[in-house]
This record gives C-alpha cells, structure tokens and sequence, in this order.
C-alpha cells in the first residue's frame, strides 16, 4: 500500500514542531533569566524615540484632522493634499508648543509659588483650624481623644518642609523609573527631538503607513481574520481617540473655569487649586472626588468659610461638566455603562496606577464592545433574542420562561 503525504499531515507536523520550538524557547528563557530581561530592556531603550514618537503622532492626530478640516483655502492650490497635511502639522506643534510654553512659563510657577506659601504658613493656618474645632467641640460638647490630640499637636514651617523631604526623597526612586522614560540613549532632549521628527514624518504619512500594516496582516493571516483585526483596530482608535482628545479638552475647560470662577468670588490658592482639579478632572468617575478633597483641605486650613463656598462652587461646577460640557465634548464615546467605568477605573488603577485609572476605561470600553458583539451573535445563532430586557424575571412575564422552553 503506497503512502501518501497529506496536506493536514503537513500542517500538524508543522504545528507540532512550533510547539516544541516554543517549549524550547519557554525553557531558554527560564534558565537565562536575567539576559533576556537585559536584552529586553535594552530592545526597549533603543526603542524609545519611536515609542514616543508614536504616542507624540496619536495624541496629536486629533489636532492635526481638526486643522486639516479647517484650512479650506487650499482647495484651491496643487498639489493641495501636501500642502494642507504640512499646514496643518505646522499649525498642531505650533499650538503644542504655546499649550506647554503657557504651562509651564505661567501655571507652574504661580503653583510653585501656591505651595511655597502653604508650606511657609502651615503653623498659622493650623492655629486657624485648632481653634475652629476647639469652638465646634466646646460648643457642641464633642470629646474624643482625636480632638484632643489635635488641639496640642504643633509644627513649624521647617519641620514640615522636613517631611516632605522626607516623604519625597522616598518617592524618588519611583520618579525616576518614571523619569527613565526619557532620559536614556543620549538624555532627555535627543529622545524628545528623534520623537518629534518620527511623529512629524508618522503624522504626514499616516494613511501610508496603516496602508502598510494593513497589507501585511491580509498577506500573513486569512482573509477574514486580517478583515476582523482591521475592524477591531478601526474602532478601538475610535473608541481611544474620542475619549482621550476629550476627556483632555474636558479638563482643560474645566480648569480654565475653575480658575475663573475662583478669582472672581476671590478664594485663596486659586491656580494650585485650579490645576488640582484640572488635573484630576481626566479620571473618569472618582477624578472629581480626588480633586475636591484635597483642595477643601487646602481652603479649610486657610478659611473655613472658604472651604463651604468652594465646596458648593465645585458642586455646582461638577455638574454643570457632568451635564452639559462632559456630554457635549465626549458624548458616548465609550458605551460603557456606569458600573463598568467604575470597574475599569479601580482595575486600571489597581495594575497600572493613575494611567491605568485614565487609559483603563477605553481599554475595557474596547472589550465590552467586542465581548457584548460576540454573545449577541451566539445568541442569534440560536434563534435567541439579543436584548438583556428579555431576560429579566418580571412579575407576570412570560420571556424568561418561553425562552427555557426553547419557544422564542
């Protein structure tokens, strides 16, 4: 009997040989640990510029689309699709470049200065809250030996300073792996200047280079998959580009009012506070609540009625983003349901700290949508009804039960 090779012979003689190729390869890794570690690192070191750079080119897309949109003079010109992309990415790091020049030249140092006062008035502002909750608790006839403790702790300016420096200097080693970010393969300014030329030539040619990839993937993969990948890539940019160019703009706004409205009712600390909450404000959710704390303890030690009206103004501020700029700006850009947000925050948070907290609500947004798509899909393969209302138990509905007889 003559043998014959077949083609599914082929590819489970292939399969397994991939998988012992990766079995070797988990055990190489394994035993060489710490070489692979610094391969990886140094792999991701020589990487950085472009890494960068690519975040640089996404992060500035939105700009880059709304500038192109908008410079409708050079319909007229040839060739004019070149000349609006390099207008329109001259004008996006023009813009990049007087945001940050304005940060840094005015927000900063009136922040830095904010808290250089706070620091140096600490004592007094004390002194200010001791005897407050010494007329509360007299008043009202409180005892708690709390109170007591507070009322007899002292500090000086210096000793406080002291504690920061204390608490800062053990901070440094997580700043500085956040800082090695950029500050490897010839410093800081080589990484930013490689990142920026890479992201300008990502931002001109960025229909090219997707073009590419996406050729690739229907080259390597099947046909359908490639089509799948490209449908889940398409809307994950949607779902990422929309709540981070918005959730961004958000905040700016909501910063730029706080700071308004802070100078005009004539609170203290207006731009410390006003970056705290503009800062805050890009979490999702829990961002409102981290920045009220702290700033209602900053105002609470410097004037007590202070900290009631800025209570109230960031109440009302709070809702007037929650109802009319947030859903105007995002609209439902994630299609995430309260209780997900909320998930995705603490779980983001929890694996990747305050980024996680940002990033993990689009990421999960991502999932949410592609899972939910699947089971609609299993479900309409069994003739089932898509719609969650369908299995809910309510009194004197016959859904959930004709659909356990198989009737719907």
């Amino acid at each position: 009997m003559k043998f014959e090779w077949t083609r599914s012979m082929t590819r489970k003689t292939l399969s397994y040989i991939a998988a012992g190729a990766g079995i070797i390869m988990f055990y190489f890794v394994l035993q060489n640990f710490e070489e692979v570690k610094g391969l990886w690192h140094t792999a991701l070191d020589i990487l950085r510029p472009f890494t960068i750079g690519i975040i640089f080119a996404y992060l500035l897309n939105g700009p880059l689309m709304f500038f192109e949109k908008h410079f409708g003079f050079v319909e007229k010109t040839k060739p004019r699709k070149v000349i609006k992309r390099v207008l329109a990415i001259v004008a996006t790091w023009i813009a990049t470049i007087a945001v940050l020049s304005a940060f840094f030249y005015i927000v900063m140092p009136d922040v830095t200065k904010s808290i250089n006062v706070l620091i140096n008035n600490i004592p007094h502002y004390l002194s200010n809250l001791q005897s407050l909750v010494k007329t509360v608790s007299e008043t009202y006839n409180f005892e708690a030996p709390f109170i007591d403790y507070f009322l007899e702790f002292k500090i000086s300016s210096e000793v406080f300073a002291t504690l920061l420096k204390e608490y800062g200097e053990e901070l440094l080693p997580q700043l500085a792996n956040i800082a090695n970010l950029s500050v490897q393969i010839g410093g800081v300014v080589f990484d930013i200047v490689i990142a920026i030329i890479l992201s300008i030539y990502m931002m001109f040619s960025k229909e090219t280079l997707i073009a590419q990839l996406k050729k690739a993937l229907y080259a390597i993969l099947k046909k359908e998959t490639a089509a799948k990948l490209v449908r889940i890539a398409r809307e994950s940019h949607r779902i990422f580009s929309g709540f981070i160019n918005g959730k961004l703009l958000d905040s700016l706004i909501i910063g730029i009012l706080c700071f308004v409205g802070m100078s005009i009712i004539g609170f203290e600390f207006t731009m410390l506070i006003s970056f705290i909450i503009g800062c805050t404000n890009v979490i999702p959710f829990f961002g409102p609540f981290l920045g009220a704390i702290p700033s209602v303890l900053i105002l609470l030690m410097v004037d007590p009625w202070q900290a009631v009206w800025f209570t109230i103004f960031v109440l009302v501020l709070q809702q007037l983003d929650g109802n009319v700029i947030g859903p105007k700006i995002l609209g439902d850009s994630t299609g995430l349901p309260a209780l997900w947000v909320m998930f995705a925050i603490l779980v983001g948070g929890g694996i990747f700290g305050i980024i996680g907290m940002f990033v993990g609500v689009p990421a999960f947004a991502v999932i949410y949508k592609f899972t939910k798509e699947y089971l609609e899909n299993k479900l309409n393969e069994k003739n089932l009804p898509e719609k969650t209302e369908s299995y809910k138990v309510i009194k004197g509905s016959k859904n959930l039960d004709d659909i356990e007889k198989g009737e719907i």
